[in-house]
């Protein structure tokens, strides 16, 4: 495994659906370790009211180096099961296209002329 990523490493710590307290006692011991909760919230119809998810709740971290957000990943899964969470999944992937930073196949310029 290479140590620096191409773009960046983005892992994921997927637990069980947490509301209220539960959810901002893990948002907070995601940010203590360089992670961020997501917020997913979830239409049906245009007209319905969003809702968050039911189904699960994720974190996500970045770093450009393997060995930190491994690191990092490692030390938010063991915190998270000494704090009474059930973690279902934790994953780390090396991003190789990102359009935020480069629009490598022009797909989003060609979006952008069209308006």
């Amino acid at each position: 495994m290479n140590e620096d990523a191409k773009l960046y490493f983005e892992a994921h710590v997927t637990i069980e659906p947490v509301f209220d307290e539960r959810r901002a006692k893990a948002n907070g011991i995601a940010l203590m370790h360089g992670f961020r909760l997501a917020d997913l919230l979830m239409k049906k119809r245009s007209i319905d009211v969003a809702e968050r998810s039911m189904n699960d709740t994720f974190m996500t971290g970045h770093s450009t180096k393997f060995s930190d957000i491994k690191t990092r990943l490692t030390s938010l899964v063991e915190e998270l099961i000494k704090s009474g969470y059930k973690v279902w999944r934790y994953k780390i992937e090396d991003t190789l296209v990102d359009s935020r930073s480069n629009d490598k196949y022009n797909l989003l310029r060609k979006q952008n002329a069209k308006t």
